[in-house]
């Protein structure tokens, strides 16, 4: 199975994904095909099951793509989604320095965790498993996100933790917990104090984006991360687009059948 060594590049360049919520490999082998780095199946907010993940990895595996999984929290979902052939892992609300270390165990191979070894689709069932343990370590990415006010004072705790990649913001989550909006001068040097951190630590900040703007602020502040968009989002986006075209003709024929109808 590809490792795609996202590790490295997220250190180099900038890294561009869009995140996939609707539980579909179809969905996800039609985004495979679309011009973004990678896709994050985000396994925190969708109703997805760890077979369905399993099926969503698969079809990214055709292209082949690049795809990472926000798990819904540090434990044992992390070795899990890994050994189905996940690139790398998203993990959300890490607060202290222990959650953090906590996913680095559950990411690395000794010497650098405690992951274990076994013969699952990721290692193609055992045919590459020497391979991917003497590989992975330098391969996988663990981006945290640090996205809550216990989080932001633990900043520089967690970002020391050996082993962390990235650091990722959810400015919603962040902005809620800190009682601001997101976007305020408080949300603004959250952010910063937590890019600041990252710095001090050569760990690659990130950030969810929600609009072009929220993109290029984060690439001005350094970001080699971003998730931009989502599927559900798209879709609505979509048919929203396609009714505004399509809604004066059926308004004008709507006006016409109604003046007959009366006469």
């Amino acid at each position: 199975m590809p490792l795609h060594n996202l590790r490295q590049r997220v250190r180099s360049t900038p890294l561009v994904a869009t995140t996939v919520a609707i539980p579909s490999p179809t969905v996800v082998e039609a985004l495979s095909a679309s011009p973004f780095d990678a896709l994050l199946i985000d396994a925190e907010h969708s109703a997805l099951s760890i077979e369905g993940l399993e099926g969503m990895l698969r079809a990214a595996d055709i292209a082949p793509m690049p795809t990472l999984v926000r798990v819904p929290e540090v434990g044992w979902y992390i070795p899990r989604v890994l050994d189905l052939g996940a690139a790398g892992v998203v993990v959300p609300r890490v607060e202290t320095g222990e959650q953090a270390l906590d996913a680095v165990n559950r990411t690395r191979y000794a010497p650098e965790g405690k992951r274990g070894a076994g013969p699952a689709r990721g290692q193609a069932y055992g045919a590459q498993l020497a391979h991917y343990v003497a590989s992975a370590n330098e391969s996988i990415l663990l981006a945290v996100q640090i996205e809550t006010a216990a989080g932001l004072e633990a900043a520089d705790e967690i970002l020391s933790v050996p082993g962390i990649d990235a650091v990722v913001i959810g400015p919603f989550d962040l902005a809620t917990s800190l009682g601001t909006t997101v976007g305020s001068a408080d949300h603004r040097a959250a952010v910063d104090r937590i890019f600041a951190a990252a710095r001090r630590h050569t760990v690659a900040t990130g950030a969810f984006a929600f609009s072009i703007g929220d993109a290029a602020d984060y690439l001005e502040l350094g970001a080699t991360l971003l998730f931009v968009g989502m599927d559900i989002t798209s879709v609505i986006a979509g048919a929203a687009q396609t009714w505004s075209e399509v809604a004066p003709l059926v308004e004008s024929r709507r006006a016409a059948v109604a003046g007959k109808t009366i006469r």
